[in-house]
């Protein structure tokens, strides 16, 4: 017993080292930075600055983040075990993950630059792939396109791959954009989502519009509202569909609906997102008429809120801080007991990220994050048993990325993760070295290249996989 006592001790007095370690390494990289920084010419800053880059340019969004969410209500057809799956709607624990997985997720694919610099993307393409195992290789494919039709209308198209232990997606969306409605600084959108299964597809109508105030301040707001498996009823009601055709038949009590607001604002030196979204409750009733499954009701909601504060508060030092939540439930009736059970999901996370520009061509970036992911979940007829989760993600990086030419990343990577009970395989500490190259075309086409290097085992086995990104803008 002491034995056990003492070595938890020293590990939460590891823990708490390794944490104050990357606490100080961040802090002092950016306070070492900014007295490094020198005067450059006007003739330098315009041979080798990057496009669109200036100091006050993002170093992070939540765009992808909430786009994220979003999907995962939209497209619950592409979870990784599937619609009806008792892991829930975010499915975040899978035997299949190791305790360097999140690492994997956040050091070998997008970047948050390259997440900003994407959101701001009107038409474009990017692809990210990194191996994981000998089996397997995460990859994540983004497209869109917008191609203008006559007046006021522009076609709208979009397309998310998503191969990850998290989800097996190909979700392709088509819209049509009407600007500036019936003479009204207002543009109107309406898409869909198109599944193989026709029941699934999903219909959005979407009002925005943007306005300044002043000489340099500038809001975008959105709303978005969203039909659910909006022609389910239609294809079993009204086409007559027999349930035995399929799988699974779902018969709604309601039109499942959600809604998302997305408002922006910038200014010379600061910038602010703000992301909401939530699913009105719903129920339906899913039979299995071709196996004789036992039925169940299931109810079901999906919220998320999301900010973010850019600021600039000295010439070459740009800071953000943000923090995300999000949560699922998901309720099972049965008349089989066994079958029964209620979840409840939730993320929350607050971090910080800044770039410190040494010169046109060089900037150390760092980050840090907390995360939590607890989780509650009941048997039908049981006690309510509650999961925790936490973890620390630290980063600092050398990044050097001009407007065209080689580009280069040496970044130093932690997690500090403990994931309890529930999946102990993904509890560890992990320290990486990642070492990227590449090279940007002024047509905007971008390639970059890693290898990562393990530092917990780094005299035994330091290789730690390999990554590819490759995007275009047009």
């Amino acid at each position: 017993m002491r034995t056990a006592v003492g070595l938890a001790t020293v590990q939460a007095r590891r823990s708490r080292c390794s944490r104050g370690f990357v606490h100080g390494l961040l802090a002092g990289v950016s306070l070492l930075a900014v007295p490094s920084l020198r005067a450059q010419s006007g003739e330098e800053r315009s041979a080798t600055s990057p496009a669109g880059e200036t100091d006050s340019a993002a170093v992070a969004t939540l765009a992808a983040w909430a786009d994220q969410v979003w999907l995962s209500l939209l497209d619950r057809d592409g979870a990784y075990y599937g619609r009806l799956a008792e892991e829930g709607i975010f499915q975040r624990f899978n035997p299949g993950m190791n305790n360097e997985y999140e690492l994997e997720i956040r050091s070998s694919l997008f970047h948050p630059g390259e997440d900003a610099r994407w959101a701001e993307l009107p038409n474009g393409f990017r692809v990210a792939g990194a191996s994981i195992s000998h089996p397997h290789i995460l990859n994540f494919v983004d497209w869109r396109q917008q191609i203008h039709i006559s007046g006021p209308v522009d076609l709208m198209a979009r397309y998310r791959r998503e191969r990850s232990f998290t989800a097996r997606r190909d979700y392709p969306w088509v819209g049509v954009r009407w600007g500036d409605m019936l003479g009204t600084p207002w543009t109107a959108q309406v898409g869909i989502g198109v599944h193989f299964f026709k029941p699934s597809a999903d219909v959005e109508v979407a009002l925005a519009r943007s306005w300044r105030e002043g000489e340099d301040r500038s809001w975008t707001l959105e709303v978005r509202l969203a039909a659910l498996d909006a022609f389910n009823e239609t294809i079993f009601q009204g086409l007559g569909v027999r349930a035995d055709e399929v799988d699974a038949h779902y018969d709604y009590a309601g039109v499942p609906l959600a809604a998302r607001t997305t408002l922006r604002a910038a200014a010379s030196r600061w910038r602010a997102e703000l992301h909401a979204g939530s699913s009105r409750r719903s129920e339906v009733q899913v039979t299995f008429p071709a196996t004789g499954r036992a039925p169940f009701t299931q109810f079901e909601r999906v919220a998320f809120l999301g900010g973010l504060l850019q600021v600039t508060p000295l010439k070459r030092v740009t800071l953000a801080l943000y923090g995300t939540w999000a949560r699922a439930d998901t309720e099972r009736r049965a008349a089989a007991s066994a079958l029964g059970f209620t979840l409840r999901e939730q993320t929350v996370a607050m971090g910080a990220r800044a770039r410190t520009r040494l010169n046109p061509l060089w900037a150390v970036e760092t980050e840090l994050e907390r995360v939590r992911r607890p989780e509650w979940r009941t048997p039908e007829g049981g006690a309510s048993r509650e999961h925790s989760d936490r973890g620390v993600f630290a980063r600092a990086a050398l990044v050097r990325y001009p407007e065209a030419g080689w580009t280069s990343r040496l970044a130093y990577a932690f997690l500090d993760r403990d994931a309890g009970f529930l999946a102990p395989w993904l509890t560890g500490q992990n320290h990486r070295l990642v070492t990227e190259g590449g090279h940007r075309f002024r047509s905007g086409f971008e390639v970059t290249a890693g290898v990562s290097w393990d530092l917990d085992h780094f005299g035994r086995a330091p290789f730690d996989g390999g990554h590819l990104r490759l995007s275009a803008a047009w």
